[in-house]
């Protein structure tokens, strides 16, 4: 609402002539959810302005719109301080005004103490060192240029370590894509680098050090150590809260990496858990700049992990409490948010739905998953989500639809998805029954299957698995 108020004085203000129009197009968008050219052009012309070129109005539009974010935000965050100096500096450097160009440079480099953004520190020495040359002469600028080369070397140091992190999250998105063996000889050639040689937070940059803590989290993860890979993301979260300037002007970055650490705690005891939670959740008060895109992020993950926590531990009737508070939220608010975290929410919904035997509503988010959104978009949890469909329509007696669905499932994962115990052991017993549904007594085949997946010493601990075997446990106790 400010950046709108703002808009309206600043295009009053810097706009002439014509600046009524640009107002009305910006008050007909902004009161209407859903708009397209030929509407505007009617809302246009009945205010009687001409609806010629309305292309080109709406691309002036964006324009202005821009300029008016720009100076609304000008001052919100060091580096949009840094780069305002930067462009008075170059503003005065044209002008001959060398020595007023000094004394914004010593103003701008207080900032990026606190900024630790090397491009930008290395832009404002090019500019001190013109100033200084024009001004102070050869000397001073040769004394300048030999600090560049340290930003140099700073520069060369993020590039590594990033280039180790994007590669060791490439890895651990590929856990079961790719040969383990393969995966570990790649891991320990990262690790292997001089660079993990030294302790992290010795690291120039504020990046480089979370880069440095979350590729070893990563090593951890993919080596199902939790112990060592939740200190190595608590650490990363130490890198955050000893640089709170970064911490503020990077929040996207600070609620991923706390998110993993509350996806870890989500099987540990309650209170440390909603601690957890509750910590991230206030992490929105510190912030100004990116608060409501941060809010939406906090609320989403949250709850997700909440709802996870809740199902780990058989407790579905605050689950379906949980889900309902979403759920309005999600019919109040547009979420900008990635598939892949939509994917997660919808599985969940449709879980609990399944387990509270809401089969309508269970389906309604199982359909919404798989026709609304892509395989590649969360593979794993999209492929789960085909079992749950079969599942549904078992329990709806659709028992041809689950047998045509096996089938499709067959072609379209079996070479680049493996079935684990549980999935296997329900499956067949679906399909055998579906084949012949009278030929068997249900609760019984039910039963011995329930027995034999108890019988196996080790099943992961995930969503999944609680589903089926909450499935399980309600087939062999029918009502």
């Amino acid at each position: 609402m400010n950046e709108k108020r703002y808009f309206k004085i600043f295009i009053n203000k810097n706009i002439f002539g014509s600046q009524n129009k640009y107002l009305l197009l910006f008050n007909i968008i902004n009161s209407n959810d859903i708009i397209n050219e030929e509407t505007l052009k009617k809302h246009v012309k009945e205010q009687d302005y001409s609806d010629k070129n309305i292309s080109y109005d709406i691309n002036y539009l964006n324009k202005i719109i821009l300029r008016s974010l720009n100076e609304f935000h000008h001052d919100k965050t060091i580096s949009l301080k840094l780069q305002n100096h930067i462009k008075s500096v170059e503003i005065l450097f044209y002008k001959g005004l060398y020595d007023e160009c000094l004394k914004i440079i010593r103003k701008a480099k207080k900032l990026s103490l606190k900024n630790e953004n090397e491009i930008l520190i290395l832009e404002l020495l090019n500019w001190e060192k013109k100033s200084m040359g024009y001004s102070k002469g050869f000397y001073g600028a040769m004394s300048v240029n030999e600090k560049i080369d340290s930003y140099f070397n700073y520069i060369k140091e993020n590039r590594e370590i990033t280039d180790l992190y994007y590669h060791s999250y490439f890895l651990k998105n590929n856990v079961g894509k790719m040969p383990f063996d393969k995966i570990i000889e790649e891991f320990d050639s990262i690790i292997g680098n001089p660079i993990f040689k030294r302790d992290g937070f010795e690291l120039h940059s504020v990046q480089s050090k979370i880069f440095y803590f979350l590729t070893i989290a990563n090593y951890f993860n993919i080596l199902q150590d939790k112990d060592k890979e939740t200190i190595n993301l608590e650490k990363t979260i130490d890198v955050f809260d000893l640089n709170p300037f970064y911490k503020e002007e990077n929040p996207l970055d600070y609620i991923s990496v706390y998110t993993r650490i509350i996806d870890i705690y989500k099987k540990s005891d309650d209170i440390t858990f909603h601690n957890k939670i509750e910590a991230l959740r206030s992490f929105e008060n510190i912030l100004d700049f990116q608060k409501n895109v941060a809010k939406e992020r906090i609320f989403f993950h949250t709850h997700h992990s909440e709802l996870e926590f809740l199902i780990f531990n058989n407790n579905f009737e605050e689950g379906t409490k949980i889900m309902q508070i979403v759920i309005k939220s999600l019919k109040e608010n547009k979420y900008n948010i990635e598939p892949y975290y939509f994917i997660g929410i919808y599985y969940q919904f449709a879980c609990i739905h399944l387990i509270n035997k809401n089969l309508s509503q269970s389906l309604k988010y199982v359909n919404l998953i798989l026709n609304e959104f892509k395989l590649d978009e969360r593979p794993k949890s999209f492929i789960k989500t085909e079992i749950l469909n079969m599942i549904i329509h078992y329990e709806l007696k659709n028992y041809k639809l689950v047998l045509h669905n096996y089938n499709a499932f067959n072609k379209k994962y079996k070479k680049v998805f493996k079935l684990n115990y549980i999935e296997k052991k329900i499956i067949e017993l679906m399909i055998q029954i579906s084949e012949n549904p009278y030929s068997k007594n249900e609760t019984i085949e039910f039963k011995n299957t329930y027995k034999k997946i108890i019988k196996k010493e080790v099943l992961e601990d995930n969503i999944s698995n609680k589903i089926y075997m909450n499935y399980l446990v309600s087939k062999t106790n029918p009502q």
